[in-house]
């Protein structure tokens, strides 16, 4: 039987242009192991297989989406690490496009560190993320699979290579940076009729955290680019 790293350069070999940047990787995925290869690129809930068929919010309200949350769980997530008071702003970009601006605090040397981008609408409450200033410069999906809007939000991503491999990462955003018990249970209950476990969700620090200055208004008056 192929091994999984032998499948996995032969679908690196049917690959498109689009795709080339896997090519890189794949030595390193053989050699520190691939479970551990796809944890540092995207996330570090690895599988087999591709991703799972995940339903989203429904006539999705991008305005009422729009403002800060803040990070209440999440899956172990390698850009994160060692990240406390972790806040997500959106705003709404002049091109039409959603600004992104997420900041957190280093539990270790308690320095503050910022990462900007922006996400596109790919459909309804399939978003598509990018942040030029990332080790790898390239869209992440950002999938909105519950919400009210004004208390809680869930978000899941999953991305897979030709079906092989998947890596997949969820969220819990808030509002509030200290939610009732009441908001959290609506978000799991979110995760539950997704069927996407809770085993892996991580708590995030939100104590003694500083109230950063919140995005200006948004203007409605700017379509929202697709």
């Amino acid at each position: 039987m192929d091994s999984p790293c032998m499948k996995m350069r032969s679908a690196i070999n049917r690959l498109t242009s689009s795709e080339v940047k896997w090519r890189t990787m794949i030595g390193v995925c053989c050699l520190l192991g691939l479970f551990q290869c796809l944890g540092q690129v995207e996330a570090q809930v690895p599988g087999f297989g591709q991703c799972p068929k995940v339903p989203v919010v429904e006539n999705f309200d991008t305005y009422a989406y729009l403002g800060r949350w803040y990070e209440q769980e999440k899956y172990p997530f390698f850009f994160e690490l060692g990240g406390r008071c972790i806040t997500a702003d959106y705003t709404l970009n002049p091109d039409g496009t959603i600004g992104v601006l997420n900041r957190q605090k280093n539990s270790l040397t308690g320095n503050e560190n910022s990462i900007s981008g922006s996400a596109r609408i790919v459909q309804s409450a399939k978003l598509a993320v990018k942040f030029p200033s990332a080790p790898f410069n390239v869209e992440a999906p950002y999938w909105v699979i519950g919400t009210d809007y004004k208390t809680f939000a869930v978000v899941y991503a999953c991305s897979d290579l030709r079906g092989l491999i998947s890596a997949k990462v969820a969220w819990i955003l808030t509002r509030k940076r200290h939610p009732d018990i009441e908001t959290m249970k609506k978000a799991y209950a979110v995760l539950d009729s997704a069927k996407i476990s809770r085993a892996y969700l991580t708590r995030t620090d939100q104590k003694n955290c500083e109230e950063v200055k919140k995005v200006p208004k948004i203007f409605k008056s700017t379509a929202i680019k697709g």
